[in-house]
């Protein structure tokens, strides 16, 4: 009967009923308790039976020896039930209370049982009448209390949760305070406490010492830490303390299941006001990755970066997808390399390639946010998001240190970084270094970096960089082979987020040659690849009227809804800006000049309006470029000297030598002596105007000289 009675709540499953030894020893004995309780109904039964079979064996050697009748002893074995259950009564009084007529039944039974056992002996008549009476006086007790009185239901014990191990037995806690927290140790005088194992992971609060340690010294040494613990550096995460708890404590993560082993494919973006939902998975356990684009207080400049091979371009492609999908964002792709992304650069609304190109870019991004400035004016709004009725932008500029070592460049973008937040433009750089060098400047850096992906970069440049990492990227794990060799590849898709301990890994957007590749190796197809991704989700919109004629007023009307400049398919020319589109020398006109409507054709240097005239007036940019007018006029102001001028010019040192040669050629003005220039003097001439000659008054500066000469130029 044991067998077959299983306390309620406990799982009778081997691999949890036999897991604890002290809920097994608690159930066993429940089991025992209930079948004893059980067999009470049949304590009088036997009590008679015995004292009935007692007496009639006697009464025979009685009758045998004295001659005395067979049932000289019936009456005193009815008698001893009696007994007994008065007996049992006294003792417990306080148990019997309403089983009075139940244990009065069944005393009468087992008296009866007796007697007849003790006078007649026993038959099988007598033995069933036995049965069934038990059964008859204990059904009630069996229905009503079927295990007992004063016993506990029959379930299963509560058994309270395992108390984590003391400090001064877990092996974790012996291990710190021998290896890290010891005099020779990184830390000394730090402790683990307050262990807490969870799905994936086993925490531990970190106490550090008081005045010469804080959470950023548990970053710092990350690897030694972890080689005092006997863990892998990639499975042991440091985090800031709580808000509340003092600068000198710490959190530390040992990861002993990682949630993203398997690789997960992207397949459909989710973008939920702004943010991009799920792209990456954590390490840790503690769920999916989100992207911003922006919030309630504008969009969020986001910097990737990341050496070649570990899953930079794919995240920027999963990024694009997602953000084009929304259906109020335009493409802005700039590729100094040249050849990062034939995919985008055939999609993208304006698509700028190669290094020069790139170079001279600032002037259409010039032109682009003046636009943007004028909606968000005619809107009387200090904040424009993306939206249905004014579609907003991404900036994607790829391989940024191709153009981070020219000073004006990086300027721009700087400037661009800090402005573009309130103008429904999300820009996104991408570069394989977090150096400083590498992005022209801190102050570059630091626009860029709102938002931080880095994945696994080759120089040790990374979390005492860029504020917010918590994790070097330089430590991110590197790919193994099939006997479990480490190799030089970085694993695919592992990446550090800013404000993140734990390294996350990305969902894969296979590229047209990684799909042919696992076609080729016998793999399955993936759900999406590059090319199929950018097809089904780019959702570009139409420009807004500004935006299309500031971008049609630098490269020209667009060629089947895009501009391309360079690259294989370019249908634009991108002209010297290195200007940056802002600097132009604006001859006098007097008080008669009106300012033209916003996207009217309109002459650059003078400001007068030609759309409906169709003259186009003498002016600077007539007959020379913007570099070269204002080369012109800084020699013309005083600024003679080659040095002086690249210092005082917005062009790039290679642009103010172009200028200077071009201007010698056109006759415009002199070299003196060996890196000193003079203008060419015309204004002291006094000449018939209906010759066709230029004349200025004072003060006015020179730049055009006779307009037939102009027109020979």
């Amino acid at each position: 009967m044991a067998s077959t009675v299983v306390p309620a709540g406990v799982d009778t499953a081997d691999d949890a009923a036999g897991g604890d030894d002290r809920a097994e020893n608690a159930r066993r004995v429940l089991v025992a308790d209930r079948n004893r309780r059980r067999r009470w109904p049949w304590v009088p039964a036997a009590v008679g039976g015995a004292a009935g079979m007692g007496g009639h064996w006697l009464g025979a050697a009685a009758a045998a020896v004295a001659g005395a009748g067979p049932a000289v002893l019936a009456v005193p074995a009815a008698v001893v039930p009696v007994g007994a259950a008065a007996v049992v009564a006294a003792r417990y009084r306080s148990a019997v209370g309403r089983w009075w007529p139940d244990l009065a039944a069944g005393t009468a039974g087992a008296s009866a049982l007796a007697y007849q056992l003790a006078a007649a002996g026993p038959s099988p008549l007598l033995g069933a009448a036995a049965v069934v009476g038990t059964t008859a006086v204990g059904a009630r007790w069996w229905r009503a209390h079927p295990i007992g009185p004063r016993v506990a239901a029959l379930s299963a014990p509560v058994l309270p949760a395992p108390a984590p191990p003391d400090p001064e037995r877990d092996p974790y806690c012996l291990a710190w305070a021998e290896n890290n927290g010891g005099k020779d140790g990184k830390l000394p005088g730090s402790r683990l406490t307050n262990r807490a194992d969870g799905e994936f992971t086993v925490t531990f609060d970190v106490v550090l010492r008081r005045g010469r340690h804080t959470y950023q010294d548990l970053i710092a040494h990350r690897a030694l830490l972890a080689s005092g613990l006997g863990e892998p550096s990639t499975s042991v995460v440091f985090k800031p303390p709580k808000k509340g708890h003092g600068a000198q404590y710490g959190r530390m993560a040992l990861i002993h299941t990682d949630p993203t082993a398997q690789t997960r494919y992207f397949t459909t973006p989710r973008v939920d006001e702004g943010v991009i939902r799920g792209v990456a998975r954590s390490t840790d356990g503690s769920g999916e990755v989100d992207v911003t684009m922006w919030r309630s207080s504008g969009t969020v400049p986001t910097m990737i970066v990341g050496s070649p091979g570990g899953g930079k371009s794919g995240a920027t492609n999963v990024l694009t997808a997602a953000a084009l999908s929304t259906g109020v964002l335009n493409l802005l792709y700039a590729d100094p390399k040249g050849n990062s992304s034939t995919a985008l650069a055939e999609r993208a609304r304006v698509a700028v390639i190669g290094r020069q190109n790139v170079l001279a870019l600032p002037g259409l991004v010039h032109a682009i946010l003046a636009a943007r400035a004028r909606i968000a004016a005619e809107l009387r709004a200090d904040l424009v998001l993306p939206s249905r009725e004014v579609p907003g932008w991404m900036f994607l500029h790829d391989e940024y240190s191709f153009v981070a070592h020219d000073v004006k460049v990086a300027k721009t973008w700087t400037e661009t970084v800090n402005t573009v937040r309130a103008l429904g433009i999300w820009l996104v750089g991408l570069n394989q270094s977090q150096g400083m060098s590498e992005w022209g400047s801190d102050h570059a850096r630091s626009a860029f970096a709102s938002q931080v992906i880095a994945f696994r970069t080759n120089s040790k440049s990374s979390s005492d960089l860029v504020p917010g990492l918590l994790f070097d990227p330089n430590e991110l794990p590197l790919a193994a082979d099939v006997d479990g060799e480490i190799t030089d590849r970085p694993e695919p898709g592992m990446a550090v987020h800013a404000h993140r301990a734990a390294p996350v890994r990305w969902d894969w957007l296979p590229s047209d040659a990684d799909a042919a590749e696992l076609a080729r190796t016998g793999q399955a197809a993936p759900p999406e690849t590059t090319s199929t991704a950018f097809d089904r989700y780019f959702a570009q919109p139409a420009l807004h009227p500004l935006d299309a004629a500031a971008v049609t007023a630098v490269l020209g009307p667009p060629v089947n809804g895009r501009w391309q400049v360079g690259g294989l398919g370019g249908t634009h020319h991108l002209a010297d800006s290195d200007s940056g589109g802002v600097a132009r020398v604006v001859i006098p006109t007097g008080p008669a000049t009106r300012r033209a409507p916003w996207g009217a054709r309109t002459h650059a240097a003078t400001g007068a309006d030609t759309t409906e005239t169709g003259t186009d007036p003498v002016g600077t940019e007539a007959v020379l470029s913007p570099v070269q007018a204002e080369v012109l006029a800084l020699i013309a102001a005083g600024t003679a000297t080659t040095g002086a001028l690249v210092d005082a010019a917005t062009a790039s040192k290679a642009a103010v030598h172009d200028a200077l040669d071009a201007l010698i050629g056109y006759g415009r003005i002199i070299r003196v002596v060996r890196g000193r220039y003079q203008v060419v003097d015309h204004s002291r001439r006094e000449e018939n105007p209906a010759s066709g000659d230029c004349r200025l008054n004072d003060g006015d500066v020179d730049l055009e000289g006779s307009v037939d000469d102009a027109r020979r130029v």
